[in-house]
């Protein structure tokens, strides 16, 4: 009886974080929800259900496990799924091996890139060229001082293959390589060294590893993978409104990222060791141009609007969510 107890809290789980999830995605597409910090904060309050909520909802009311409220006053219950049967197993072991198998999959796939570059040597960083020096020297402080922070160490890499990301948790890094600077014109690299600055302004790099913490605590869980993801894009799309608004040149950022996707685009994004690497290629490449489309188009639109009362809309996601799904079993 008590692992059926563990197979419906986790099966719980995973069904409230779909809902929520899915119950989020609509409020930000009906609301028309556009300013990325508003996006993320309603998106936080999906991924935070799985962490705080349900698990508040178990630990205070264990009637909710009883047949009573099962039979009575739940609106959905998993466990009814076990009188449909198929090769002699009932569908809620189906559904819960299934979809603990895809979260575990979305977990692994963004997972393995970390412990393979964990493997390697960070790149060392060389002196920079005296052409290099220079624009960096004009560059690099200006855009700190756009947003309000000390100018971060830099890492400069002497190849032509273009590399521009910050790193770091404790005390993040710029790194920037000499095929960037060559890519990209003077407006063009301040706005996108006005990116980057952006993340380590927010602290991206360390956000990112506890987000990637919460992920291996919920590994089992797809809905949490996958609004994990989204707020990832989020994060990138807030970077882009505080680096253009640094810059003051939103063009030159959309520039900027696409002559960078452009020299990059050949280069593999799947490990050619996972399986199935050839097949899933051509897709995340796919994905990644679309990304990068949708990432230009939105600097291109100008800035967004925040919308009215953006604490009360999240404090109404919260607590709709804990009404409605407090009777889900």
């Amino acid at each position: 009886m008590e692992s059926a107890s563990w197979a419906d809290i986790l099966a719980q789980a995973i069904f409230h974080t779909l809902v929520a999830s899915l119950f989020v995605e609509a409020l930000v597409r009906s609301w028309g929800v556009r300013e990325p910090r508003q996006r993320m904060a309603l998106r936080l309050t999906a991924l935070g259900y799985p962490l705080v909520l349900f698990p508040a909802l178990v630990a205070l009311f264990p009637a909710r496990g009883e047949e009573g409220f099962r039979e009575e006053l739940a609106l959905f219950d998993a466990r009814s799924w076990e009188t449909v049967r198929l090769l002699g197993v009932g569908l809620f072991w189906w559904w819960l091996t299934a979809f603990a198998a895809v979260g575990a999959a979305l977990f692994l796939m963004d997972l393995w890139p970390v412990l393979r570059g964990r493997g390697r040597r960070a790149p060392a960083g060389e002196l920079p060229d005296p052409a290099s020096a220079a624009v960096l020297a004009a560059e690099l402080p200006r855009a700190a001082a756009a947003l309000g922070i000390p100018e971060p160490p830099l890492v400069f890499l002497g190849r032509d293959l273009p590399v521009l990301f910050c790193t770091g948790v404790r005390r993040p890094a710029l790194v920037v390589s000499r095929g960037t600077l060559s890519r990209l014109d003077r407006d063009e690299l301040a706005a996108a060294l006005a990116h980057e600055l952006a993340h380590v302004a927010g602290r991206d790099p360390l956000k990112s590893w506890i987000v990637m913490g919460l992920r291996a605590v919920m590994f089992w869980n797809p809905a949490f993978q996958v609004v994990s993801r989204a707020l990832a894009r989020d994060a990138e799309w807030l970077a882009d409104e505080r680096g253009a608004a640094a810059c003051g040149d939103r063009l030159a950022l959309a520039s900027g990222l696409l002559a960078l996707h452009r020299a990059t685009a050949g280069a593999s994004i799947v490990p050619r060791s996972l399986p199935f690497a050839a097949a899933l290629a051509e897709p995340l490449a796919r994905v990644r141009s679309h990304d990068i489309e949708v990432r230009c188009r939105r600097l291109l639109d100008g800035a967004p609007a925040r919308l009215p009362y953006g604490g009360a809309r999240v404090a109404l996601a919260g607590g709709a969510l804990a009404a409605l799904l407090f009777f889900v079993v």
